[in-house]
């Protein structure tokens, strides 16, 4: 339809319908409709990029926070009380917006996957949840944690993301090849 170098590649868009006949003739309209689709897919896939920097820099923050209190209130070994007050790493959970999308099965895969792709470091499972909630998505399930952790265990078992440590996984270094797929940004469902 347009030129493949500067066209994100959307699974499903470019199929041909089958016909005999003369080929069709460009439509403007249609040329003009998939410009403003892959504008506001670059848009998202920008914003993901920043939600994903967001959640390392809070990280970081988190570690010299700490580092900021060990050197404010030292542990006094062999002392007997009150326990010092604890830095926590992990935020709450936030909540989702009005009407998220519900992901599971591949799609969530999908997500999840793309997300640590953008990360280029190891997340935990409690990152990835935060990250999908702060996107618009939610995990449909009666348990999510749980599905998050099998939807990344399927995708540790066949190869595509790599445990790290206990509910910690990183992408692998290349995704696998696959000549329909296109760049790697978080799907739209």
């Amino acid at each position: 339809m347009s030129d493949s170098s500067n066209v994100l590649h959307v699974h499903g868009r470019d199929l041909i319908p089958i016909r005999s006949g003369p080929p069709r003739r460009p439509n403007p309209r249609i040329r003009r409709l998939l410009a403003s689709e892959n504008r506001l897919r670059s848009r998202v896939a920008k914003i993901d990029r920043l939600l994903v920097r967001l959640s390392l820099e809070r990280r970081r923050l988190l570690y010299d926070i700490a580092d900021v209190h060990d050197e404010l209130r030292p542990c006094a070994i062999g002392a007997r009380g009150r326990r010092r007050r604890a830095v926590t790493f992990e935020e709450p959970l936030p909540p989702t917006v009005k009407r998220p999308v519900q992901l599971w099965g591949r799609a969530l895969r999908a997500v999840c996957l793309a997300f640590l792709r953008q990360a280029n470091v190891p997340l935990t499972l409690r990152q990835i949840h935060v990250l999908l909630h702060r996107a618009g998505y939610a995990i449909a399930h009666r348990h999510p944690a749980k599905a998050l952790a099998d939807a990344l265990g399927h995708e540790a078992d066949h190869g595509r993301a790599k445990r790290t440590a206990r509910a910690t996984y990183q992408a692998e270094d290349a995704p696998p090849e696959r000549p329909e797929s296109g760049p790697s940004t978080v799907p739209d469902w």
